[in-house]
């Protein structure tokens, strides 16, 4: 995106305590045009959420969700390829046919 981190400091706020983000501290995770992937932690709380930003016709729309993922737990995940509809039928298969308990599917 090509607006400022700073520009979004207003939005920028913990979900849990309300303490600002330090912008500086915004790990960035995906930019395409009009929209931003970032990763934040609480200086706080040390609650970390994964906010995702779009520009729009209308303005800034924003949206975070919390995580429990440190910031170089989800850099290494956020860039991996999207599960396939094969492998979604794979685990659908496999699931049906399984009688086992959690214990034996980990």
């Amino acid at each position: 995106m090509k607006t400022s981190l700073e520009n979004l400091k207003p939005l920028m706020r913990c979900s849990v305590c309300n303490h600002k983000y330090e912008p500086v501290k915004a790990l960035v995770l995906e930019e395409q045009e009009g929209q931003t992937t970032l990763h934040l932690t609480c200086a706080s709380c040390g609650v970390s959420t994964m906010v995702f930003v779009s520009t729009t016709q209308f303005g800034v729309v924003s949206m975070g969700i919390l995580t429990d993922l440190e910031g170089n737990e989800v850099r290494s995940l956020f860039g991996d390829d999207a599960i396939s509809s094969d492998q979604v039928l794979d685990m659908h298969t496999f699931l049906k046919g399984f009688s086992g308990g959690v214990k034996e599917f980990i």
